[in-house]
């Protein structure tokens, strides 16, 4: 399964289908991730491959969220190095 482009005109909130939301709820001096799935309306029937296809985008958003914080991670242990050089540098003088 892949995710691709929606590439119609209509806006994704008009399309009848289920959705999940994720957010990260404050939780005693931290975050715990909660989600809701939710469905256009209360008559509105779930198939088995509706769902299955909703939850191989969560798995496949899991994964790009994991390179997403790892590239930001990196970013800022990268960054924090070169500031440590940075400092070393502007504390060397010259010498005479």
């Amino acid at each position: 399964m892949k995710i691709s482009n929606f590439e119609d005109n209509t806006d994704l909130e008009d399309v009848k289908s289920l959705q999940i939301i994720i957010k990260a709820v404050p939780y005693e001096k931290s975050y715990l991730p909660v989600f809701v799935i939710m469905s256009p309306d209360e008559n509105y029937s779930m198939s088995i491959d509706e769902v299955n296809s909703l939850m191989d985008g969560v798995e496949i958003a899991k994964s790009k969220l994991d390179e997403i914080i790892n590239f930001i991670l990196r970013k800022k242990i990268f960054n924090e190095d070169e500031d440590n050089d940075d400092e070393v540098d502007d504390d060397i003088g010259p010498t005479d």
